[in-house]
C-alpha cells in the first residue's frame, strides 16, 4: 500500500498537486477527499473525473491533514484534504448509496448487505450526508447483515457549520440524504481503532420521557427544547450550534455515549440529535471538563499506538464541538498521533463519528476523537 496525502485551498493548487504526485511509480486507485462546501464540491469532481481512482468524499466543518512539514497547519477552513491510496483493487471495494425517501437503518442494511456480499469479513468506512441522519441506525444497519464486532469507522459530513446541507460524493456524483462507503476484506486488510472523548457530566440526571429514533420530544415531561434553554441558559438562535458543545449523555449498561443536537423543530419544541436517543433513558447534560481534555486523549493516542503500532493510511474523524470548545490546542491532538504513527494524517471535523470501543464493538459518537488506521496484512495472497 502506498500512501500520498496533501491539502489544497484552491481548486487550482488541487489541479497541481494531482498532476505533481500522480506519475509512473504512483497510480492510486483510491482516494479520501474531504471538502469544505465553500471551495464548490463540484468543481473538486470536475478535477477528480480526470483520474481513474474511486472517490471517498465528504463536506465537513474543517479540514484536518498533517505530514510533519513545518508548512503544514494541521487544521483548516475553506479547503480540500486528501489521501490517494495505491493498493491491490481486490482488496477493497467503494460505492455511492443514495437514502432518500428510507430510514437511516435501512440505509445502513444496504452497505452492510453490499459490504458482506463481497467479502467474507467485511471491514467499513462510512460517511454519511445529509442534516437529521441517525447515525446509530446507520451503524446497527450494517451490523444486521454483519455482525458487531465488524469494523466500523467514519463520520457525519458537516457543512462549515452552517446546520443547513452536508454532502457525500464519489467520483461521479455529490448527494444529500446519502452515503458513500469503503469495503475493505479484512482478511488481508488491517483496520485497528480509536475513539476517545473525555467530557464529563454536569448537573443531575434526567429521564427522556418522549422520544422516537434520533428525535427528543420531551424530557422529564417538558418540551425538549425548553429544557435545553433553560438548562443553558441560550437564546433560542443558539440552537443547534451551541448544543452541540453540551451533549446529552446516556447512561446505559455501565457505559457513557454522547448525542449532539444537530437540529430544531421550533413548532414542535423537539430537537433532532445526531444518533438514537431512546424514550426511557437516563441522561444528564455534559461538556468538556477543559484543556484536560487534550491531555486525556494524547495519553490514549499514545496507549492506542503502543498497543497495535502504526500504519500506512491514517484517517481521523474528529466532532466539530471538539474544535469550537477547545480551540488551536486541539491540533495537539493531531500532532501526537502524527509523532507515533510516523505517517499522514487526513480528515475532517465532524457532526458525528463511528469509531470502536474498547470491547471490540463499534458504536456511534459524538465529541471523539476518532481515528482509524489501515495497513495491510503480511500475507501472500
Amino acid at each position: 500500500m502506498k500512501v500520498k496525502a496533501f491539502s489544497a485551498s484552491l481548486i487550482h493548487t488541487l489541479e497541481q498537486k494531482l498532476e505533481e504526485l500522480i506519475d509512473d511509480d504512483f497510480s492510486p486507485n483510491l482516494a479520501f477527499v474531504f471538502a469544505s462546501v465553500d471551495i464548490g464540491l463540484e468543481k473538486v469532481l470536475e478535477v477528480l473525473k480526470k483520474y481513474p481512482m474511486l472517490v471517498f468524499g465528504a463536506s465537513t466543518c474543517g479540514e484536518i491533514f498533517f505530514d510533519g512539514n513545518r508548512e503544514t497547519e494541521g487544521i483548516y477552513n475553506n479547503s480540500v484534504a486528501v489521501s490517494l491510496v495505491e493498493m491491490n483493487r481486490e482488496h477493497f471495494d467503494l460505492k455511492l448509496f443514495d437514502g432518500k425517501g428510507i430510514s437511516s437503518f435501512d440505509l445502513g442494511a444496504k452497505i452492510g448487505l453490499w459490504g458482506k456480499e463481497i467479502f467474507d469479513v467485511p471491514g467499513f468506512l462510512v460517511a454519511v450526508g445529509g442534516i437529521g441522519s441517525n447515525g446509530q441506525e446507520i451503524v446497527e444497519g450494517i451490523q444486521k447483515h454483519t455482525g458487531r464486532e465488524t469494523p466500523i469507522f467514519g463520520g457525519l459530513a458537516g457543512d462549515d457549520s452552517k446546520f443547513e446541507q452536508t454532502f457525500v460524493f464519489n467520483s461521479k456524483k455529490v448527494m444529500t440524504h446519502a452515503a458513500v462507503a469503503v469495503v475493505f476484506d479484512t482478511k488481508k486488510i488491517n483496520m485497528k481503532g480509536l475513539a476517545t472523548s473525555g467530557w464529563v457530566g454536569i448537573g443531575s440526571d434526567k429521564t427522556v420521557t418522549k422520544a422516537k429514533g434520533n428525535i427528543v420530544y420531551t424530557i422529564d415531561d417538558e418540551p425538549a427544547l425548553k429544557v435545553y434553554k433553560d438548562h443553558l441558559n441560550i437564546r433560542d438562535k443558539d440552537l443547534p450550534e451551541i448544543g452541540v458543545e453540551y451533549p446529552l449523555m446516556i447512561k446505559k449498561d455501565g457505559k457513557e455515549i454522547l448525542r449532539a443536537v444537530n437540529g430544531v423543530n421550533r413548532e414542535e419544541q423537539s430537537l433532532v440529535f445526531a444518533g438514537t436517543v431512546p424514550e426511557g433513558s437516563t441522561v444528564t447534560f455534559s461538556t468538556s471538563p477543559g484543556f484536560e481534555v487534550v491531555d486525556h486523549t494524547k495519553a490514549d493516542i499514545s496507549d492506542f499506538f503502543d498497543r497495535y503500532g502504526s500504519g500506512s493510511l491514517l484517517i481521523l474523524f474528529s466532532c466539530m464541538a471538539r474544535h469550537k470548545a477547545l480551540g488551536p490546542i486541539i491540533i495537539e491532538e493531531i500532532l501526537t498521533a502524527f509523532e507515533k504513527a510516523k505517517a499522514p494524517i487526513t480528515g475532517f471535523f465532524t457532526l458525528g463519528e463511528i469509531g470502536m470501543m474498547a470491547d471490540k464493538s463499534c458504536e456511534f459518537f459524538n465529541e471523539t476523537f476518532t481515528l482509524v488506521v489501515i495497513s495491510e496484512k503480511n500475507i501472500k495472497d
